[in-house]
């Protein structure tokens, strides 16, 4: 699986660092600490962290907004289907004409 992930300045470099003085690549080190932190959070039940991210929701930014409205998120949600590319961009072009209906 592929997958794409945003980084402030500061963690990018702090990542690059940690990369090059152990030798390792970026994706090893996102597999591991991603491991670490599920696992744990499976292993300790409901922490504090979890109890915080339910009672405060992340605020959602407009770019995720226009995507999950276009159709690109969410796509096993939009009365069901398949949610292969081809689906997905079906299912947002409908999205997009209705728009400009």
């Amino acid at each position: 699986m592929t997958l794409t992930v945003r980084l402030d300045s500061a963690v990018e470099s702090a990542l690059e660092r940690y990369c090059i003085e152990r030798g390792v690549t970026k994706s090893l080190v996102v597999q591991e600490c991603l491991a670490t932190y599920l696992l744990a959070d499976q292993a300790q039940g409901a922490t504090a962290r979890h109890a915080a991210a339910t009672t405060q929701p992340a605020s959602v930014s407009a770019n995720y907004k226009a995507f999950a409205d276009a159709g690109f998120i969410g796509a096993g949600e939009l009365g069901g289907g398949s949610a292969d590319k081809a689906a997905v961009r079906a299912r947002a072009m409908q999205r997009i004409r209705r728009a400009a209906e």
